[in-house]
């Protein structure tokens, strides 16, 4: 029987999607079945080791190989994903070295040549296995592959007794059950000297248990082949795919958000004018789809974009608010504005927020009278009622704010970073969050990092988003960080000693370096054990602000706080919490985003009087 085995890659559906939003944008039909894998620029583009985003080969230590190897064809990408593996990596020095000096590859016979020249010498497939003791020794196919399977296996005891076979080759048998085992020649009657043999079969035994299936490469390398040359010639399409395939994975969200800018393609805010329900690209520019907002479902976001499609575009705000009005809510609106949705209408954010609640109210209204009885018949010949609203002459909001109010909404920074001023000197460590996005299965079927491993020195930099202190059972304080850089989020734990040493520097949106171990434990995220926590410097603009906000709910009256979590849970921002209950007053581990829409869904659960906003 013909054993098949499916395997569900996503990158097949970034391929799909890229392939789509291609025709649509450049008219053009990629097809790879008319495709010879032989492009000089996709090889060019791996050779480069960016190969972030291309299917099996955009880990850190790939990325190094790549760039020694400089593959020229699609041999040396089979090869090379079947050699990045423990075990055959002990080999990729050697492959490297023959791929650019012919002169050094060397056959220990020459029936090894037609085996070994498209793998410059070194032994990589199980399919070579097989074909060396077939050619070398006698063997048939069946008999070919049961010393495949048994050196995979590492059966000792057959393996020498096969040796033996090998080398000196066997006369046919006859087992009870009259089933005839044929004769097999062995390396000596085939003119292959002794020494020479029993080299070979201790080359192939070291390696046969970590030899890679070549028709499996094979199929895989035409997977990174495709994903590589998609990204070589419609990159902003090709990453466009990648987002919306992974669109409720943050982390990877993040990271591919970075990248498109490091590579110099614009990531555009929301629109509500221009922006799908996903990621969309146009004129090389990537745009967040609306549905990426919090909060916004993709029912009501199909219906805005079908009405922006038959009324035409939203001429403004209150435009917007009179033409949607049955699908939208306040909650929604809000979030919209925070995201930039709706900058396309050149008013603040800080504006809109201010007067969102009385345009949608009136919005309303009107839609209330018109749906009435009471419509007479003058009124048939009067114009629909638009909203007029006086903007109050408020300032836009301070760059944190604003930044910290987007992320809110979206889970990452768009418009801007508040690490912006920092980029040059954080890109100068050796580690990132990005390098715990890379993952694999080994061969216990376990999934493991690749680019590190638990234990690892690492230093980096970044913003602290979040930070608690600890009591210990001793009675010491340690304390816990939330850091995040250019492309992710990590935690980092200060023990006693540590966090005694440097508790002062501890602050809230400070931006600094940190020195440690890296913790990687079943089950749990990656952290990092700090041993050493320094402020930088070096930014043009500093990000600290000494102005502190403080949300103060009086709970007497709250016998179950789950509803009060659930509700300060949906608005994260920078505000701490704070309960008083029975005269003692208690740090809540959220901080939030004040705003009316808060006030309101807390105002279900409290009374008025029980909320307080403070600002010092």
């Amino acid at each position: 029987f013909l054993k098949m085995d499916f395997l569900g890659l996503r990158n097949l559906s970034d391929i799909k999607m890229c392939i789509e939003y291609v025709k649509e944008n450049h008219g053009v039909d990629v097809s790879f079945d008319r495709n010879c894998y032989d492009d000089e620029k996709v090889y060019e583009l791996i050779s480069t080791g960016n190969t972030t985003a291309i299917f099996q080969i955009e880990s850190s230590g790939f990325k190094d190989f790549l760039s020694r190897l400089k593959p020229n064809c699609l041999e040396d990408i089979i090869a090379a994903v079947s050699l990045y593996r423990p075990g055959p990596m002990d080999s990729i020095g050697k492959f490297i070295e023959n791929k650019h000096n012919p002169e050094k590859v060397k056959y220990a016979h020459p029936l090894l040549e037609p085996i070994l020249k498209q793998t410059y010498g070194c032994i990589v497939y199980q399919e070579q296995v097989m074909r060396i003791v077939q050619d070398l020794a006698g063997y048939t196919l069946g008999q070919a592959d049961m010393v495949r399977r048994m050196m995979g296996k590492k059966k000792l005891e057959e393996m020498i007794k096969e040796e033996k076979t090998f080398i000196f080759g066997k006369p046919e048998e006859v087992d009870k059950n009259g089933k005839v085992s044929r004769a097999i020649d062995g390396c000596i009657k085939r003119g292959v000297p002794e020494e020479v043999a029993k080299q070979v079969w201790n080359e192939m035994k070291d390696f046969a248990k970590y030899a890679f299936n070549k028709s499996h490469a094979a199929a895989y390398s035409l997977v990174t082949y495709q994903t590589a040359y998609l990204k070589t010639y419609y990159m902003p399409e090709f990453l466009t795919a990648v987002l919306n395939n992974r669109i409720t994975n943050i982390k990877e969200i993040t990271n591919y958000v970075s990248y498109a800018k490091d590579e110099k393609i614009p990531v555009l805010p929301p629109d509500i004018n221009e922006s799908k329900t996903a990621f969309s690209v146009k004129d090389g520019k990537i745009r967040f789809g609306l549905a990426a907002v919090k909060g916004v479902g993709i029912g009501v976001i199909d219906e805005i974009i079908k009405e922006r499609e038959k009324n035409g575009k939203f001429q403004s705000f209150e435009d917007f608010a009179q033409r949607t009005i049955k699908y939208v809510n306040k909650r929604l609106v809000e979030n919209l504005i925070y995201a930039g949705a709706f900058d396309c209408f050149n008013v603040y954010r800080s504006r809109l927020i201010a007067v969102y609640e009385e345009v949608l109210d009136k919005a309303i209204s009107i839609q209330k009278e018109k749906e009435s009885d009471q419509i007479s018949i003058f009124s048939m010949f009067e114009k629909p009622e638009k909203i007029e609203v006086a903007y109050p002459n408020l300032n836009e909001y301070d760059s944190k704010t604003k930044l910290s109010y987007e992320k809110g909404v979206i889970g990452v920074y768009v418009s801007g970073h508040p690490l912006s001023n920092y980029e040059n000197e954080l890109k100068k460590f050796m580690f990132s969050t990005a390098k715990l996005l890379n993952k694999e299965i080994d061969e216990n079927g376990e999934e493991v990092y690749t680019d590190v491993n638990d234990g690892d020195y690492v230093e980096f930099g970044g913003i602290v988003t979040a930070f608690k202190k600890v009591a210990t059972k001793q009675g010491q304080f340690m304390c816990i960080l939330t850091v995040e850089d250019l492309y992710g989020i990590l935690e980092c734990v200060m023990y006693p000693k540590v966090y005694e040493k440097f508790r002062n520097e501890v602050e809230l949106d400070s931006v600094i370096k940190i020195s440690g171990r890296l913790q990687i434990r079943d089950g749990r995220e990656p952290s990092v054990v700090i041993d050493k926590f320094v402020p930088l410097t070096n930014s043009k603009q500093p990000i600290k602000e000494e102005k502190k906000s403080y949300l103060v709910i009086k709970g007497d009256c709250l016998n179950d706080y789950d509803d009060l979590f659930d509700i300060l849970s949906g608005y994260p921002g920078d505000v701490f919490v704070y309960v008083i209950k029975q005269g003692k007053k208690y740090k809540l581990n959220y901080t939030i985003r004040y705003c009316r829409g808060l006030i309101s869904e807390l105002e279900s659960i409290l009374d008025t009087n029980d909320i307080t906003f403070i600002e010092n």
